[in-house]
């Protein structure tokens, strides 16, 4: 079932999806001109659109908090609980596996977060194709870039689902039921009802907000960036959506 939900999503998510449909009409064109070029003008249309920041942020309205973390949330929590966001694998310049650019951002944060309350912290993530786990690189990365600790390593979860599980399991045998959960601000509000789900109560604790520019020129362009920011908030959406059909 998880392999079916990764393959599923990665062919019904954005740009995949919109590129094989513009395949598909491109195949249909000779046979159903008018109704393949229609088509093809809706995918590739749809595709130009998703990479405007003002659609992006559309899309991110409602998945970002619209707070940071605050004093009185970090007093209540009895622990901080990071999200692994992948492993950049084989890097080159470190001759091994390390944290990608998502992880290492949950990572500084949960650290500084660290020096601040002196709570303890778990790091969340498997490996789901082989490797090291997101857990273990995070811990390396928290003892040895960041001079951290790491209070518990949980590296059997593949996606956002079992790492609130198996957290959870963890937590509650140490007498631990109020969290700190750090990952990127557009994952929060789908990772936040899964750990509650488990009877965690749960401070968001996000970093990694989209941002970008203001200015005229630069919201009127396209970028690479917006497109990618636009996919992953489609796919939290349908995260959000498949946990409220097989969890409600």
């Amino acid at each position: 079932m998880f392999y079916l939900k990764k393959i599923l999503s990665a062919w019904l998510i954005p740009p995949v999806s919109l590129i094989v449909i513009a395949l598909i009409a491109t195949c249909l064109i000779n046979r159903w001109p008018r109704m393949a070029k229609k088509i093809l003008i809706f995918s590739l249309g749809l595709l130009l659109i998703l990479s405007f920041y003002p659609v992006t942020d559309l899309l991110m309205l409602k998945l970002q908090p619209d707070h940071v973390l605050t004093k009185g949330e970090m007093s209540q929590a009895q622990a901080i609980v990071i999200l692994g966001g992948g492993t950049y694998v084989d890097a080159p310049e470190y001759g091994s596996d390390t944290v990608n650019r998502f992880t290492l951002e949950r990572v500084r944060y949960a650290v500084a977060l660290q020096r601040l309350t002196h709570l303890p912290i778990l790091v969340t993530g498997g490996s789901v194709y082989g490797g090291n786990s997101d857990a273990k690189t995070m811990q390396a990365s928290i003892i040895h870039d960041f001079r951290g600790q790491v209070e518990w390593v949980e590296d059997q979860s593949r996606d956002t689902a079992e790492n609130a599980l198996y957290s959870a399991g963890l937590l509650q045998v140490a007498g631990i039921h109020r969290i700190i959960l750090v990952s990127q601000a557009w994952h929060l509000l789908r990772a936040k009802k899964l750990f509650e789900h488990e009877e965690l109560t749960v401070f968001v604790g996000p970093t990694g907000f989209v941002t970008h520019p203001h200015s005229l020129l630069y919201l009127s362009l396209p970028h690479p960036t917006a497109l990618m920011m636009s996919c992953i908030a489609l796919h939290e959406w349908l995260g959000i959506l498949v946990d409220r059909i097989f969890k409600d």
